[in-house]
């Protein structure tokens, strides 16, 4: 109960917040778009779910926060979930409405097993505007799974976790992915919204800074810069 009403009190704060523009103060601006608590230093992290809603608050309400919600399953030690709340720098924010920057303001957006968890018109939408807000011959960094990588666990024998990627096994279940690419699908989607210099990437190597401490899960990832 505590956590249906939590999830609902986050979805009423996220629409009344659709609309906004920041314009950070800083030289150079970085953005980890749907970062959830994998974040880093010298970042704008902007995720919509209850933790970063909450995020700056006393520790005792997010310690019962964490056993709310059962971070622990994804996020592990309390500690760890208490220091990337109260450490970090966030921007509560429902990313389906958009991206809360002002026109040409980014430098850098760095977007990690995000974009599939929308269906396809939906992440046209985000990455649309995230174009929106780069500046002029700003860069981002697309990392999702690679539907060619889920392939061949099919193809190894591996079926049940191949299909993982595909179907939920309990009805439910939050997170599931909506869809999936592979390169020529994620480059042509990028194309087709006006990103140039499409390339693909290796785990922790790129034009993007801090790769060495956001680029994750390296054998399932399929990684993509672009430039506006």
């Amino acid at each position: 109960m505590m956590r249906r009403c939590i999830d609902a009190a986050n979805a009423v704060v996220a629409w009344t917040k659709k609309s906004r523009r920041l314009h950070p103060k800083a030289d150079i601006v970085r953005v980890n778009l749907g970062s959830s608590l994998a974040v880093t230093d010298g970042w704008f992290n902007v995720d919509g779910s209850p933790h970063v809603l909450f995020a700056g608050w006393p520790e005792p309400f997010l310690s019962l926060l964490y056993r709310a919600s059962n971070a622990a399953t994804w996020c592990g030690d309390k500690d760890v979930y208490l220091q990337q709340l109260t450490g970090h720098r966030y921007i509560h924010h429902d990313i389906t409405y958009g991206v809360p920057f002002q026109d040409e303001s980014v430098d850098y957006v760095f977007s990690s097993h995000v974009l599939e968890h929308f269906r396809p018109d939906a992440a046209e939408r985000i990455l649309a505007d995230v174009h929106r807000a780069l500046k002029k011959g700003g860069r981002c960094r697309i990392c999702v799974p690679d539907l060619q990588y889920a392939f061949q666990l099919y193809q190894q024998g591996k079926k049940q976790e191949a299909l993982g990627y595909f179907f939920s096994a309990e009805e439910g279940t939050p997170h599931q992915h909506r869809y999936m690419y592979d390169f020529d699908l994620l480059s042509n989607l990028l194309s087709r919204i006006g990103f140039r210099s499409i390339d693909k990437c290796s785990y922790r190597q790129g034009s993007v800074p801090d790769l060495d401490r956001l680029d994750n899960r390296p054998d399932e990832t399929l990684y993509v810069e672009c430039i506006k």
